[in-house]
């Protein structure tokens, strides 16, 4: 039953895709949930801890827990602004920029081997569905009523 329920083939994916990466990522010395703020910070560039939660989709808690790890591990490093100690942005070190362009290498070769038998046309098309049903899913409440 559960074989054909959407929920569960999306969580199926997810769980195993994480831990395809996570199992490479951990060889270079990053671990589970470091990589995509490694990622969010190379990308985007010197952010808040805020703005890293959203878009890496992890609690406040969590974000803290991570950055203060990772700022151990000298992959980060946190500057206040306007010299204000309540109000920081987290930049990456030269060793998280070494170790962000690794896992951008590690995810890519790890999409590629989930995604090699899917033709482009349907690589794309699943991206698509992907993209379509999150906007809905943000542009929705918890009760799934339309913001």
């Amino acid at each position: 039953m559960l074989e054909n329920q959407f929920h569960y083939q999306l969580l199926k994916c997810f769980n195993q895709q994480k831990r395809l990466i996570n199992q490479e990522t951990i060889k270079i010395n990053v671990l589970p949930g470091q990589s995509k703020v490694l990622q969010c910070l190379y990308e985007y560039g010197p952010l808040t801890p805020k703005e890293i939660g959203i878009n890496c989709i992890i609690d406040k808690s969590t974000t803290t827990t991570l950055l203060n790890k990772m700022q151990k591990m000298n992959y980060i490093e946190k500057k206040s602004l306007n010299h204000d100690k309540r109000s920081i942005q987290i930049y990456l070190t030269d060793l998280g920029k070494e170790k962000a362009k690794q896992v951008n290498q590690i995810c890519k070769e790890k999409n590629q081997l989930i995604l090699k038998n899917l033709s482009l046309k349907k690589q794309q098309e699943l991206l698509n569905l992907f993209k379509e049903i999150n906007q809905s899913l943000e542009r929705s409440d918890d009760d799934g009523n339309k913001k």
